[in-house]
């Protein structure tokens, strides 16, 4: 063949019906459709949007470069704000997570520190931006105000910070403080300062309350602002209940306002505290004390004194009682039957003999009987004394005499007087006389300058007996036509109440009963607070505002009257920027770009099933396969950018198990769950100090819903009304104790039936 082949042949065919039915395995990229091109092109732009992590509603506080120090002003000022003040820190460590930064974090109130001092807690940093969020829920406002002088020197003696910061944001509000644009001017030398301020610019305190013949009547300071304004003030009895509601009108352009309220004697008496609703602070908080409770007085007369003769002798004494007490007049058998919670007779006790037995039940039961001298012709006798009276009396100046009127000496240590400044116009002309007991030194109140008693005093099984060595009226000394004689009364009227209290125990130092936080809410107070002495300080650190000294000794330290100023604004130095907080919260775009990149991954599968009419089970499932596979990475990815892990402040069960905190059973009840807030806050905040515990936020839980094996302490005060508890939350409260839990049950001295608990 290869050597004689044979000559080609023409033949004539259908080529192209060899191509008929021929199929190929190979896809053309060109056959894709424009439509899932486009829808292709638009996933992968949401996916590359998304890893750029573009935000919504971008706070810039700050420059991204350098660190960043922030002045949290927690002073007494910032509780009224605080929201915002939080709202605000959450933001600012938001920006420093955006853009890599660290933290310095500055406080702006002293701490208590050692035995007796207090000191501004250091600069915390380098930090986190997790870690600024944790810092940020332990911080809380103080009932006590800032000291810029030594934050300065702190800030001074951190000089690697100094130079490592690159922008200073101070959240602090307008009203103006000692040093605080100095402090600010001396920061503008490190970095530029921004000021966050909150939106609302209103300052109110109570700066005084006192009780007046027909109510009270209060003090309130407040910025000044162009339009009046208007606050309702609370009063509160004993077990928080509001027992008055009053509005106050707050004129334009004035930094103060006083309202008289009037109100009657029994409602006055009730009143424990009084605030302003809506604005929790320290400084809207007054209490009240011992001595507001005004005592009922009751002054011996006989029966024949008329108004006239009553009126003339017990002018002065009326005078000085009338204000804080409810006076009256009678015989004696009608003031004990009444029930007075103060006797006073001057000269010797009219009806006496008949009413003998009763005076002395009255008294050893806890009443008080102050006695005074009567006129030079008459013994006021020896029965219900404090001390043993010479016979006669001492005259000084008198024509039979060449001495001159005494004077006083400062009040001794023991004496419920001490710390009240003794008028140098103090005289006396005349004096009953003591007998020098051994015990007469710790029997007197107040003395002259010879040494020998003025005002002597003892206790008689519950009750006291308190003697003026002088007259009521003015013909043996001038001290009851003085101030003095009205400040004498305010002190001893609080300690006619029914506790046995010997004179040891009537010192002028006085240990805490209930402190207050920054918010204004009671609390127990802790080992770092002192006892007061009169005059009464400033509150501070050692010394926070609350109730000092028990039942009749019990005197309020309140935060208001020595606030002065706040009206004045701060005005910030050149160079210095000022920022309101804003509610709007940065939003993080890429959890939104990633879930509609998954909506449309979603959206391709189905075209893809609906139109080439595949199945999962077919041997051309790739397409649909891989965009189901890529739908439920992106699922994934969206729920971690959406949901992260919950924040410090958060109070849900998966944190309280990795964190541990303590936690108080909800009532319902408004003011005791306050209550029990800030105690169980203020217990986790002295475990923290004093040992090695690192607990979170407290949490407020309900044994019918949350899960009780968390928490390693349960406190739980018991109200009136309280629903029993569910089956189920009994099953869930004794699995708690069985397997080593517990909890504090709190009676709030309430008589509690066993069956009950």
């Amino acid at each position: 063949i290869r050597s004689a082949p044979r000559s080609p042949k023409t033949i004539v065919f259908p080529a192209a019906r060899i191509l008929r039915g021929l199929k190929s395995n190979r896809r053309d990229i060109q056959r894709a459709p424009i439509w899932q091109t486009i829808l292709r092109c638009l996933i992968l732009t949401l996916l590359i949007i998304a890893a750029a992590r573009p935000v919504m509603n971008r706070n810039d506080f700050a420059a991204d470069d350098g660190a960043i120090l922030i002045i949290a002003d927690n002073g007494w000022d910032s509780a009224a704000n605080w929201r915002q003040y939080r709202t605000a820190l959450d933001q600012i460590a938001n920006q420093a997570r955006f853009d890599l930064q660290t933290v310095y974090i500055a406080q702006t109130v002293p701490e208590a520190t050692g035995a007796s001092t207090w000191k501004l807690p250091d600069i915390v940093g380098p930090l986190s931006p997790a870690d600024t969020t944790s810092l940020f829920d332990r911080l809380q406002p103080r009932p006590w105000s800032a000291d810029y002088t030594a934050l300065s020197d702190l800030i001074s003696e951190r000089p690697e910070m100094n130079r490592s910061v690159g922008s200073i944001l101070w959240l602090t509000g307008q009203m103006d403080s000692p040093d605080k644009a100095e402090l600010a001017s001396e920061l503008l030398d490190i970095a530029p300062i921004t000021i966050i301020s909150p939106t609302t610019t209103d300052r109110i305190a109570i700066r005084s309350l006192n009780r007046s013949g027909t109510g009270m009547v209060a003090t309130l300071s407040h910025n000044r602002d162009d339009l009046p304004r208007t606050v309702n003030l609370l009063a509160r009895g004993e077990r928080g209940n509001v027992i008055l509601r009053h509005s106050v009108d707050l004129a334009a352009n004035t930094d103060q306002s006083d309202v008289a309220i009037m109100l009657p004697s029994d409602i006055s008496n009730a009143i424990q505290s009084v605030g302003i609703e809506g604005i929790e602070s320290a400084a809207t908080m007054f209490q009240t004390g011992a001595r507001w409770q005004q005592r009922r007085v009751g002054v011996v007369a006989s029966s024949g004194d008329g108004p006239g003769v009553l009126s003339d002798q017990y002018f002065f004494l009326d005078r000085a009682l009338s204000p804080y007490a409810d006076v009256t007049y009678a015989p004696l058998g009608t003031l004990l039957e009444n029930g007075v919670d103060v006797l006073v007779s001057a000269g010797p006790i009219s009806g006496l003999g008949s009413q003998f037995d009763a005076l002395e039940r009255w008294i050893n039961q806890g009443g008080m009987l102050v006695r005074f001298a009567g006129d030079s012709s008459s013994q006021i006798g020896n029965d219900f004394l404090p001390v043993r009276l010479r016979l006669g009396n001492r005259d000084f100046g008198g024509s039979m005499s060449w001495e001159k009127p005494k004077r006083l000496l400062d009040f001794p240590e023991n004496s419920p007087f001490h710390g009240i400044a003794v008028p140098d116009d103090i005289t006396v002309t005349r004096q009953l006389l003591a007998e020098p007991d051994p015990d007469i030194v710790s029997k007197t109140w107040a003395r002259l300058t010879d040494g020998t008693p003025l005002i002597t005093s003892a206790p008689r099984n519950a009750g006291r007996l308190v003697l003026f060595h002088v007259t009521p009226w003015a013909d043996w000394s001038n001290l009851p036509m003085s101030g003095l004689f009205v400040e004498l009364w305010q002190k001893i009227l609080p300690l006619a109440s029914p506790s046995n209290r010997s004179d040891a125990e009537l010192q002028s130092s006085l240990p805490a009963q209930t402190v207050l936080d920054g918010f204004g809410h009671p609390h127990q107070p802790d080992a770092l607070i002192l006892p007061v002495q009169t005059p009464l300080p400033t509150p501070s650190p050692r010394h926070p505002p609350g109730i000092y000294g028990e039942n009749g000794q019990a005197v309020a330290l309140n935060l208001g009257p020595s606030l002065t100023d706040i009206g004045r604004d701060v005005v910030w130095p050149s160079g210095v920027s000022t920022r309101e907080v804003t509610d709007q919260s940065q939003i993080d775009l890429a959890a939104l770009c990633l879930l509609a990149a998954f909506i449309l991954v979603l959206f391709d599968a189905l075209i893809l099933l609906v139109l080439n009419h595949v199945s999962l089970r077919r041997s051309r499932r790739s397409n649909a396969l891989t965009s189901v596979l890529l739908a439920v990475i992106l699922t994934g990815a969206s729920i971690a950018v959406m949901h992260p892990l919950p924040s410090a402040a958060a109070t849900n069960l998966p944190e309280a198990a990795l964190q541990p905190r303590l936690a108080y059973l909800e009532t319902g009840n408004a003011p005791v769950d306050r209550l029990s807030h800030a105690g169980m806050t203020g217990l986790t905040e002295i475990l923290r100090r004093r040992s090695a515990a690192d607990l979170n936020s407290v949490d407020g839980i309900n044994p019918e819903t949350d899960e009780l094996s968390f928490y390693p302490l349960i406190y739980w005060p018991l109200v009136d009304g309280q629903e029993p508890f569910s089956e189920r939350a009994q099953d869930r409260l004794n699995r708690y104790l069985n397997n080593g839990g517990m909890i504090l049950i709190d009676s709030r001295d309430r008589e509690v039936e066993p069956a009950r608990l």
